[in-house]
């Protein structure tokens, strides 16, 4: 799995982005954009979701997971009350591995 600061630079790459630009379009300081690329600091839920957004990538792609870089859509008419429940665990359990809380 790769870690979260490698993916954050190549998404920046491929979006030929800066970090100053997805700091300002993604409402993150810079200093934290910084320490996120240096791997000093993991990024909480809130800001992966908001750089995901700003760099159009999955934010399970941008955690390090072996997933497609690129969002996959989601049609919402096809998701239950079970398929939340599962989206969230899912996603909750993505960020507590990346945090070290298994």
């Amino acid at each position: 799995m790769e870690l979260i600061k490698d993916r954050i630079a190549e998404a920046l790459s491929v979006r030929d982005m800066l970090p100053i630009d997805l700091a300002r379009r993604a409402g993150i300081d810079k200093g934290s954009i910084s320490k996120y690329l240096k791997g000093d600091v993991l990024p909480k839920q809130s800001r992966i979701a908001a750089m995901a957004t700003v760099l159009n990538v999955s934010p399970a792609w941008l955690m390090g997971y072996n997933v497609p870089m690129e969002k996959e859509e989601i049609d919402l008419n096809k998701l239950n009350d079970t398929n939340l429940v599962r989206l969230k665990a899912y996603y909750d359990a993505l960020i507590d591995s990346q945090n070290g809380n298994t």
